[in-house]
């Protein structure tokens, strides 16, 4: 008969012995890289934005839509803001908005699908200039099951983005597990413009991306 000792050292060994380490993760880099070479070729996506918090000057709670590269540049959805609500369309650099009683507002707009959309958009800026990027986690978020690379972004590119930030910002990333590693999602921190303030967190999911 096994001692009183010796059992539980064997139930601990078998214990060990059958558990197996996880995979490692991918390097950051390399992630990062796959997922630029391929957001460089979409054309058309479905977009859905989210921010908590308020970021002076640009008010907005919630965006969705749809863009495209085609007839130079469009895009329609809609938007929630602190105080109103809009369906919009993008044509080139043009804008128009219909609010929720039908008043209708057209004029220029400096966000044109090409400043988030195509090779050298600001997105592209930001998936290339990640600084210390590290793979953290896989998990599935909004049914997307990918790999999620933070990171933080210098201020000059994220105001490619966003003219209203003025500070480098935090920035996590989400590539897809599945190949072709696409960029599917992001979380964006801007840092408080004053001590009075808080962090405004911007949440951004990229689906039904076409060349």
């Amino acid at each position: 008969m096994l001692s009183r000792r010796v059992l539980p050292a064997l139930l601990l060994l078998g214990l060990v012995g059958g558990c197996t380490a996880a995979p490692p993760l991918p390097a950051a880099d390399e992630l990062l890289a796959a997922a630029k070479t391929n957001f460089a070729g979409v054309r058309s996506l479905h977009f859905s934005v989210g921010v908590n918090g308020v970021l002076p000057g640009l008010p907005m709670i919630k965006m969705a839509g749809n863009a495209t590269l085609e007839n130079g540049g469009q895009a329609s959805g809609s938007a929630e803001f602190t105080d109103r609500s809009f369906a919009f369309t993008v044509s080139g650099d043009t804008a128009t908005a219909k609010d929720t009683k039908g008043r209708e507002t057209t004029g220029p707009t400096p966000f044109t699908v090409d400043r988030f959309l195509g090779p050298r958009s600001g997105l592209m800026r930001l998936l290339g200039s990640l600084r210390q990027p590290k793979t953290e986690i896989r998990e599935t978020i909004q049914h997307v099951d990918g790999y999620r690379v933070g990171g933080t972004v210098p201020q000059s590119v994220a105001t490619s983005l966003v003219p209203q930030i003025h500070s480098d910002v935090n920035v996590k990333i989400w590539v897809t597990v599945a190949e072709p590693h696409r960029f599917a999602r992001m979380w964006l921190q801007v840092p408080p413009a004053t001590n009075h303030d808080s962090p405004v967190m911007y949440e951004v999911l990229l689906t039904d991306q076409q060349p």
